[in-house]
C-alpha cells in the first residue's frame, strides 16, 4: 500500500543525543510517555538506521525476535498504529500518517517532514573535519549533546550507529584540540582532551595534547605524571606501550630545567619585626647558625622569652642579604594540618601574581588542598590517606627543592614545639631529602622541649633525626650582665636618677630578654622595686591593668582571634563583641595605645593567600597571659562572635572555624568538627583528625557511631590500636542497639583488625563471630569479614583455613567497584599468599603474591603497597632468590618510611637485615636490626619480636652469643603477650638455625 501524506504537517523533531525525545513544530506535542513501548521502540528503530527506511521482516526480526511470524506481524500492526498515534494525535481514522509512511513491504521516517538530531550532527561534523575552521569545529562539538540513546545503551541494533557517533565526536575534539593547542589556547585544549579520555582512557592523541599543553606552560612534573597515566592506560588497554611521539614528548620533560617558582620576595614579615631590635651577646651562637657545614635541622632551644625568635630573625636576615631564600612559618594553636608549612609557603606565594600561583597549583596539585590560594586543580582518580600525605610530602620537598636548585634556602619554623607530630615527620623528610638530593635546603626551628612530653611521639622524631646526623640542638641561655644591661639600655632609656632601675631589672630577670625589657619597664615608669622575679605572665599582667578599657578589649579580642589577625577582620570582632562598640576612630585609637604598651605589634599577615596589614602579640606567652586572664562567659562570647567574622571573610577556613565555634559551644561546630576532621585525616595528618574526632564525638549526643568509626580508622592508622579497640567497641554497640546489621559487619572487622594488631586474637575472633556475614551483607564488608578471619586464623596457626577465608574475600572484593575494589582484591591476594607460606606452600604463595602487586598499585595505597611487596620480599627468600628479596625488602621500606609508618618501617628493617645477614653482610645487617629493635621498641608494637630475633641472629653470627640469647628470651616474651604463633615461630626457627643452645623453655 503506498500511504500518502499531508506535505504541510508540523516538522517532526526527533532527538536521539541524551535520550529519545519527539517534538513537533506545530499541533498537539506527542506525550513523553507512549501508550505502548513496542510503538517507541519502533520509531526509534527507523531513526537510527541510516537511510531510517527497513523491510517490515527487518523491524519484526529486531523487535519480536522470539515470536512466530503471525503473531509478529499482529505486533508490529499493532505498534503502527499506537506510532502514527503517538506522533499525531490529531491524525483520523484510517487516515495516512505524515510522518511514518508505509511502502509496500518498507516502512520509513519521511524526510520531508522528519528532522533527526544525530543526522544533522554528523552533517555538521563531516562538513567541519573538511575544513579547518576552529569555529566550525567548536560549532560542531556543541551538537553531540550527549550519548546515543542511552536508554538503549546495550540492545545491538543500537551498537553500530553509537559507535560511528561516538567515532565521529572523538575525531572532531581531537581536531578542535589540536587547533586550540595551535592557537595557545590551551585550557581549552586540555578540556577537550580530558572530554576524550574520560569515554576513551587509552586515546593516545588525546594524551599527547595534554603532555604538550602541559610542557608548553613550563610545567614539567605535571608532563611526567600525565606520560605515565598514559602508559598506564594504554598497557592496560592495548597491551602495548605509547607512541612514538608520546616518548618523544616524555624525554623531552626529562631534559626539561626544574619547574619554575615565583621569585624570592622580601624577607618575611615576622622576620623583618624581629630583626628590628639590635642584637646582644649572642655573636658565638650566631656564627655557629651561620655555619655552612651545620645539619639540615638545627633547633634553637630555651626557655620563653630568651630570644630564639629573635636570633632566628637574625639568621634569617644575614642569610636572605647573601642571597638565601628565607621562608617563615610559626605554631599556632588553631590545630590547622602542618600549619607551618602551609603559613610559610603561603608568604612565599603571596607575592606572586595569579599566573605565577596558578603554575605551581597545576605543577604541584597536593599543594591545593594546603594551600586554597594555589586554586582548585583536577586531580585524577581518588587517593586514600596514606597517599595524601605522601604525596604532599613530596610535593613540599619538591617545591622547596626547586627553590634551593636556583638559590639557597632557609626555612623558618617559629614555636616548632605548637606543631602537630605529621609536621614533626614533614621536618624528617625534608632534611632527608635535602640530603639524598645534596640540596642546598636548611631548616632552623625555635623549639621549647618543655612544651613537649617525654612519651610524645614528636620527641621520638627529632631523636631519631639527631641519631642520624640530621639534627643538632643549639641551647640559648639568658644573657650575660654585659649583654643584658646595653639591650635594656637601648630599648629602655632611663630617665635621671632612675639608672638603678635597670641594673635591678638584670638582676630580677637572670637575663632573660624579654622578662628584662618587661621589668625595665615597669620600674622606670614607676613600679615597686620589689616586684617578684615570676616572669613575663606577671609583667604582663601589670601592663594589662594599665590599659584603658578600649585598647584592653581590643587586646582581649586578639588574644581570642589567635597569636596574629589581619586588622580589618579583628576590628570586626571589636565592632561586634562589645557594649558599647568598640569601633572607628575608636577602634584605632584603642590599637595604637595597645602597641604603645609593648603588648602587641604591627606585622603582615597572610589571609587566604594573600598579604594584609595585620596585629600580632609581641610574644606567644603574652597572648596566653591576656587569654587566661578572661572569664569562661566572656571566651565563649568572643569565639562566638570572632566564628561570625570569620564565616562572613573566610567560609572555607574549616579549622578556624571549628576552633572557634567549639569553644563557643556553638551547635554548628559538629558540622564543622566533622569538616576539619575529614580534611586532617585525608592529608594524613592524623593528630589533628585525632582532636577533632574527639571534639565531634564529644558534641554528639546521638549518633555519634560513624564519627566513632572514622575516628578508629585514624587512630589505627597511628598505631594507637588499643585506642583505636575502644573507640571501635562503642560504635560497633551503637549500630546494634539500633539494628543496623550491614554496617556492622564492616565495623566488625575493621574492630577485628584493631585486636589484632593489640594482640588480641580472641577477642578478634569473638568480634568476627558476633557480626557475621550473610546474604545481605555488601560485598565489600564481606570482603573485610573474611580477611580479618584469615588474619585472625593466620595468627592462630591454622593456615590452611586462613586460605580459605581469603579466597571467600578474593570472590566478594571482585564485586566491589573503584578503587576500593583493587584495595579489597590486593589485601586478598596478600593474605591468601601470606598463609600459603606459612602453609609450607611455596609455590602457590608465590603465585599468590604475584597476583596481588598489580591491584596494590592500582589502589595506590603506599601502606597496602609496602605490605605486599613485604610478602613478595619473603617469597623471594623462601624460593632461594635473595637479590630479588633484597630489591622488594627495600622498595617496601622505602614506601613505608615515606609514609611514617614507623611500625612498619622497623619490620622490614628487621627482615632486611637477616637477608643482608644470609649475604654476609654483617655491618649493614646490624644497622638494619639495631634500627629495627629502637623503633619497635619506642613503639612497643607488634613487629618488636620480629626486631628483636634479627638482632639475636646479628650477635650469634658476630660470637655475642648471651647478648643473643638474652635478646631471644625477651622475642619469645614479647610473642607470647602479644599471643602471636607465627612470632613464636619466627622465634623458634632463629633458636634452631643459629644452635644457641639456648633450651626452648627458656
Amino acid at each position: 500500500m503506498d500511504d500518502r501524506h499531508d506535505s504541510r504537517a508540523p516538522l517532526l523533531r526527533l532527538y536521539l543525543l541524551d535520550g529519545f525525545r519527539a517534538v513537533r513544530d506545530g499541533g498537539p506535542t506527542p506525550p513523553e510517555r507512549w501508550s505502548r513501548p513496542s510503538a517507541r521502540a519502533v520509531v526509534k528503530l527507523l531513526a537510527v538506521t541510516p537511510g531510517h527506511r527497513l523491510h517490515r521482516e527487518q523491524v519484526m526480526d529486531t523487535c519480536w525476535p522470539e515470536a512466530d511470524p503471525q503473531a509478529a506481524q499482529g505486533s508490529l500492526r499493532v505498534a503502527l498504529h499506537a506510532a502514527r498515534r503517538a506522533l499525531e494525535p490529531e491524525l483520523a481514522p484510517r487516515a495516512a500518517s505524515s510522518y511514518l509512511v508505509a511502502d509496500g513491504s518498507m516502512l520509513a521516517l519521511d524526510p520531508g517532514t522528519v528532522w533527526i538530531d544525530v543526522d544533522h550532527a554528523e552533517e555538521a561534523a563531516r562538513a567541519a573535519l573538511a575544513g579547518d575552521g576552529a569555529a566550525e569545529l567548536d560549532a560542531a562539538c556543541a551538537l553531540f549533546t550527549g550519548p546515543l540513546l542511552p536508554e538503549d545503551r546495550y540492545e545491538p541494533w543500537t551498537e553500530t550507529r553509537r559507535t560511528g557517533v561516538e567515532t565521529l565526536r572523538d575525531r572532531l575534539r581531537r581536531r578542535l584540540a589540536a587547533v586550540r593547542l595551535a592557537e595557545g589556547a590551551t585550557r581549552d585544549a586540555v578540556a577537550l582532551a580530558e572530554q576524550i579520555l574520560s569515554d576513551s582512557p587509552a586515546d593516545e592523541t588525546a594524551h599527547r595534547i595534554l603532555i604538550e599543553a602541559a610542557l608548553r606552560q613550563g610545567l614539567r612534573r605535571r608532563a611526567i605524571t600525565l606520560y605515565h597515566r598514559c602508559r598506564r592506560a594504554v598497557e592496560s588497554e592495548l597491551g602495548v606501550r605509547p607512541g612514538p611521539e608520546i616518548e618523544r614528548l616524555h624525554a623531552a620533560a626529562l631534559a626539561e630545567a626544574p619547574a619554575r617558582v615565583p621569585a624570592a620576595p622580601d624577607l618575611p614579615a615576622p622576620a623583618r619585626a624581629a630583626a628590628a631590635a639590635p642584637l646582644h651577646g649572642r655573636d658565638d651562637v650566631l656564627a655557629r647558625l651561620l655555619d655552612p657545614g651545620a645539619p639540615p635541622v638545627v633547633l634553637l632551644t630555651g626557655e620563653a622569652g630568651v630570644g630564639k625568635t629573635r636570633l632566628a630573625a637574625e639568621v634569617a636576615a644575614r642569610m636572605s642579604s647573601s642571597g638565601t631564600a628565607v621562608l617563615w612559618g610559626a605554631g599556632s594553636d588553631t590545630g590547622a594540618p602542618y600549619g607551618m608549612l602551609a603559613e610559610a609557603l603561603d608568604r612565599w606565594f603571596a607575592g606572586a601574581s595569579a599566573d605565577e600561583r596558578a603554575d605551581v597549583g597545576a605543577e604541584y596539585p597536593e599543594l591545593a588542598a594546603l594551600l586554597p590560594s594555589l586554586g582548585q586543580v583536577r586531580e585524577e582518580g581518588e587517593h586514600t590517606p596514606e597517599e595524601e600525605r605522601d604525596r604532599l610530602f613530596r610535593a613540599g620537598a619538591l617545591v622547596l627543592g626547586a627553590l634551593a636548585a636556583r638559590q639557597p634556602v632557609l626555612l623558618v619554623l617559629d614555636d616548632l614545639h605548637a606543631a602537630d607530630a605529621d609536621t614533626f615527620r614533614l621536618v624528617g623528610h625534608l632534611a632527608r631529602h635535602a640530603v639524598d638530593r645534596g640540596a642546598d635546603l636548611r631548616l632552623l626551628a625555635t623549639y621549647r622541649a618543655e612544651e613537649v612530653p617525654d612519651d610524645d611521639p614528636r620527641r621520638g622524631v627529632l631523636a631519631s633525626l639527631t641519631r642520624q646526623g640530621l639534627c643538632r640542638d643549639e641551647p640559648l641561655d639568658g644573657l650575660d650582665r654585659e649583654a643584658c644591661l646595653a639591650m635594656v639600655r637601648a630599648a629602655v632609656p632611663a630617665p635621671a636618677g632612675r639608672s638603678d632601675s635597670l641594673r635591678h631589672a638584670w638582676e630580677l630577670s637572670r637575663g632573660n630578654p624579654l622578662f628584662a625589657l618587661e621589668l625595665a619597664h615597669d620600674l622606670v615608669d614607676g613600679a615597686p622595686r620589689d616586684v617578684a622575679p615570676g616572669g613575663v605572665r606577671q609583667a604582663v599582667a601589670v601592663r594589662l591593668t594599665r590599659l584603658d578599657p578600649d585598647a584592653r578589649r581590643v587586646v582581649e579580642a586578639l588574644s581570642v582571634v589567635g597569636g596574629e589577625a589581619a586588622t580589618a577582620e579583628l576590628l570586626d570582632v571589636a565592632r561586634e563583641a562589645f557594649d558599647p562598640p568598640v569601633a572607628g576612630a575608636a577602634a584605632t585609637n584603642a590599637v595604637e595605645r595597645a602597641i604603645a604598651a609593648s603588648l602587641v605589634e604591627e606585622r603582615s599577615v597572610v589571609v587566604a593567600g594573600r598579604d594584609e596589614p595585620g596585629l600580632a602579640f609581641r610574644h606567644p606567652v603574652v597572648r596566653t597571659t591576656c587569654y587566661e586572664q578572661l572569664s569562661a562567659v566572656r571566651r565563649r562570647q568572643l569565639h562566638a562572635v570572632v566564628a561570625e567574622t570569620v564565616l562572613r571573610r573566610r567560609p572555607d577556613a574549616v579549622d578556624a572555624l571549628a576552633s572557634h565555634l567549639t569553644r563557643a559551644d556553638d551547635p554548628r561546630a559538629a558540622d564543622f568538627l566533622r569538616r576539619a576532621a575529614e580534611r586532617a585525616a585525608a592529608v594524613y595528618a592524623n593528630d589533628a583528625a585525632d582532636r577533632y574526632y574527639r571534639d565531634l564525638v564529644d558534641r554528639l549526643d546521638v549518633d555519634a557511631a560513624r564519627a566513632r568509626v572514622a575516628h578508629g580508622q585514624v587512630l589505627h592508622r597511628m598505631g594507637r590500636y588499643a585506642e583505636a579497640v575502644a573507640t571501635l567497641q562503642v560504635a560497633l554497640g551503637e549500630l546494634d542497639r539500633r539494628g543496623e546489621r550491614v554496617e556492622g559487619v564492616l565495623v566488625a572487622a575493621r574492630l577485628a583488625e584493631s585486636l589484632l594488631r593489640a594482640g588480641e586474637p580472641e577477642s578478634a575472633a569473638e568480634a568476627l563471630r558476633a557480626h557475621p556475614a550473610s546474604a545481605g551483607t555488601t560485598p565489600e564488608a564481606t570482603a573485610s569479614h573474611d580477611l580479618a578471619w584469615a588474619g585472625v586464623l593466620r595468627t592462630r596457626g591454622r593456615y590452611d583455613e586462613g586460605c580459605a577465608a581469603a579466597r571467600r574475600a578474593l570472590v566478594a572484593a571482585r564485586e566491589v567497584p573503584g578503587t576500593a575494589g583493587h584495595g579489597l582484591v590486593a589485601r586478598a591476594h596478600a593474605t591468601l599468599a601470606s598463609n600459603l607460606g606459612l602453609a609450607g606452600r611455596l609455590e602457590d604463595a608465590r603465585a599468590a603474591g604475584d597476583r596481588a602487586l598489580a591491584p596494590a598499585e592500582a589502589y595506590g595505597d603506599p601502606n597496602l603497597l609496602g605490605a605486599v611487596l613485604s610478602m613478595l620480599r619473603e617469597n623471594a627468600r623462601r624460593g632461594d632468590r635473595p637479590a630479588d628479596a633484597v630489591a622488594y625488602g627495600e622498595r617496601a621500606l622505602d614506601l613505608v618510611l615515606r609514609s611514617g609508618d614507623q611500625t612498619s618501617a622497623a619490620f622490614e628493617r628487621a627482615n632486611l637485615a637477616e637477608l643482608f645477614l644470609l649475604r654476609d653482610d654483617v655491618e649493614r645487617a646490624r644497622t638494619l636490626a639495631e634500627a629495627a629493635v629502637s623503633a619497635a621498641e619506642w613503639e612497643n608494637t607488634w613487629c618488636l619480636p620480629y626486631a628483636l630475633a634479627a638482632l639475636a641472629q646479628v650477635r650469634a653470627r658476630t660470637g655475642e652469643r648471651d647478648d643473643a640469647a638474652v635478646l631471644l628470651a625477651r622475642a619469645e616474651t614479647s610473642a607470647a603477650a602479644a599471643d602471636d604463633d607465627q612470632a613464636r615461630q619466627v622465634v623458634h626457627v632463629a633458636r634452631a638455625e643459629l644452635r644457641l643452645g639456648v633450651p626452648e623453655s627458656g
